[in-house]
């Protein structure tokens, strides 16, 4: 079988999520037996945020990408495109296709797949395009990882209702239609687009290097019999974000009415100035004593770090409206199999439908209410889940392994 990875709009980086969740991917399909080749087609803007945020030092993403799955592997598409990712609005969502239809034909006629996996809504229309236009017949597989139309709404790119997403909803329904085969994150994103009619769906979860977790780490507990367990946060964090700090210092702060010697990790590239300054400013001055502020070079990096915590917190943001409400339904997120990964248990927003779920059925962890927050018998839960964290990684790890997912993907491949 030969296989396309292909991204559109997203800059490819091998120390982001771009890196585990695709580039590693593409590493283990590589391994597979039924896999004759498997290549990363990358399109992305030419001016993009590597230019400002790496700059000069960019070019070593592109060489790790490429160390990773080997040189001839990776095709790149620079697009005179702005730089605004996969969330284009009405009027420059056609600039992301001119002139490249022809030009993608052509390397798809001299790749040959037989499947062409697809990242993102806009990579899944470049595909199906390609193949309506030229009669190919690979199998396209939409790979939506969110709901586009509303994401972006929400963060801002576009309002509900407006002309730009009406006609991200139109593209979501063809894609949905058409596509051989959508693939989803969580349960509830599934049902989600079983719900909008989906041709068919499948669930794949998230990976994580499972290659990073320490065996002895997992049975250290010594912070708990200290009475001193360590929470962790892993990821961005920022007002308007996905991931709002004032619901971590509510969260670590209920966790210490229970439990006072308990101290807080936060692993982010974010400002941990501003998130000092966030935290004073909300009323929260007294934790930052106990609260250690650190930084990741990779999602490698991330899973060794957390491995010196206990227990973590996945926060969210507080939904205001029904359409925030029902986005946040699906919601799984990365940082929940990187804690699971790490034998974490975890406090879920009880919002996040994906993560509580998961968390949930697999007794890992317990969801709270944002209004109400932690209760003692959740607490007692949390440090008698810690005490065996090995057996959480050990459930976990089999559901989020990149290897795992590999063989899962490829079984998805044969199976229509």
């Amino acid at each position: 079988m030969r296989m396309i990875y292909l991204t559109w709009g997203e800059v490819p980086r091998m120390s982001s999520v771009y890196g585990g969740q695709v580039v590693r991917v593409i590493s283990a399909l590589q391994q597979q037996p039924e896999i004759e080749s498997a290549k990363l087609l990358a399109g992305y803007p030419v001016i993009h945020s590597g230019l400002f945020r790496e700059k000069h030092r960019y070019g070593a993403q592109l060489k790790a990408i490429r160390s990773a799955i080997g040189g001839d592997n990776f095709i790149r598409r620079h697009l005179p495109v702005p730089p605004v990712g996969i969330y284009p609005n009405q009027r420059q969502l056609p600039f992301f296709f001119v002139g490249q239809v022809a030009r993608i034909a052509r390397i798809l006629r001299r790749e040959r797949p037989d499947v062409v996996h697809c990242r993102s809504y806009l990579a899944a229309r470049m595909a199906l395009l390609v193949r309506a236009r030229y009669g190919f017949t690979y199998k396209v597989i939409f790979d939506a990882r969110s709901l586009l139309p509303e994401e972006a709404a929400l963060t801002g790119w576009w309002d509900y209702g407006s002309d730009t997403f009406k006609a991200w909803k139109a593209i979501e329904k063809e894609l949905l239609d058409t596509a051989d085969l959508s693939l989803t994150v969580s349960l509830p994103m599934q049902r989600w687009f079983d719900d909008l009619g989906a041709k068919r769906t499948g669930l794949i979860y998230l990976n994580v290097d499972t290659g990073a977790v320490d065996a002895a780490a997992l049975r250290d507990t010594k912070r708990l019999d200290a009475g001193a367990p360590v929470l962790a946060y892993a990821g961005h964090l920022a007002e308007g974000s996905w991931h709002e700090p004032i619901n971590i210092w509510k969260v670590f702060s209920s966790f210490r009415s229970f439990e006072p010697g308990a101290r807080l990790t936060v692993i982010t590239k974010s400002s941990h100035a501003k998130l000092k300054a966030h935290a004073a400013a909300s009323g929260f001055a007294d934790l930052l004593d106990a609260i250690t502020f650190t930084s990741a070079a990779s999602p490698v990096e991330t899973v060794r770090k957390l491995q010196d915590a206990d227990l973590a917190i996945f926060g969210y943001r507080d939904p205001v409206t029904a359409q925030e409400r029902a986005l946040a339904e699906p919601v799984f997120a990365t940082k929940t199999a990187e804690y699971l990964c790490a034998g974490l248990p975890v406090i879920v927003n009880n919002v996040c439908g994906g993560a509580r779920d998961y968390v949930l059925q697999k007794n890992l962890g317990v969801a709270y209410d944002p209004e109400t927050l932690l209760t003692h018998d959740n607490v007692d839960t949390l440090l008698r889940l810690s005490r065996d964290r090995a057996a959480i990684s050990q459930v976990s790890r089999s559901d989020f392994s990149v290897t795992e997912n590999a063989r899962r993907l490829v079984g998805l491949y044969g199976s229509f």
